[in-house]
């Protein structure tokens, strides 16, 4: 059984397929593992099928959405190592015995998705998230402290939110 997740997920039309830093997928979302080569047709491609403009959380909706996953963490009993909260994207690294990293990715964005809405930072109609999200298992202590460093100092601090939970989590 895995000691913790590293669950990574993007805001919606944000990082496509095809752009040149690259990107993954279930073949390319191993730890260290080669990224998809830059293809700017399937950006293009991707980018045409978008049916809203892409969606960037500003400060208040970064730090909205940092409270939300605290929260819900504490409220579901997990353990949060770790959380990092960007223009575009979002790591977390948590333990959550007996649910599957998928399971746990579903509900941090349903309910960071309700309180964006109820805040008036998305209309109702707009896509928040991109559907899919980086599951990283991390297996042992080497493999946590790793996430646990590149989401909290692997981050451009300028353009993020980057933080380890509170005492009291």
């Amino acid at each position: 059984e895995p000691v913790a997740y590293f669950l990574t997920w993007h805001t919606y039309g944000t990082w496509l397929h095809g752009r040149a830093e690259g990107s993954v997928d279930k073949r390319h979302n191993a730890p260290n593992s080669d990224r998809l080569p830059s293809d700017s047709l399937r950006e293009f491609r991707n980018r045409s099928r978008m049916k809203h403009d892409p969606f960037v959380l500003n400060t208040q909706a970064r730090t909205l959405v940092e409270r939300v996953i605290r929260d819900h963490c504490e409220l579901k009993n997990w353990k949060l190592h770790a959380v990092a909260v960007r223009t575009n994207h979002v790591h977390v690294v948590v333990t959550a015995r007996g649910l599957r990293p998928e399971q746990v990715v579903r509900q941090l964005k349903q309910w960071g998705t309700r309180r964006l809405r109820e805040k008036r930072y998305a209309d109702a109609d707009q896509r928040v998230w991109v559907a899919l999200a980086s599951t990283q298992l991390l297996f042992s202590n080497d493999e946590l402290d790793g996430a646990i460093r590149y989401t909290l100092e692997g981050q451009d601090r300028r353009r993020s939110r980057a933080s380890v939970p509170s005492a009291s989590n």
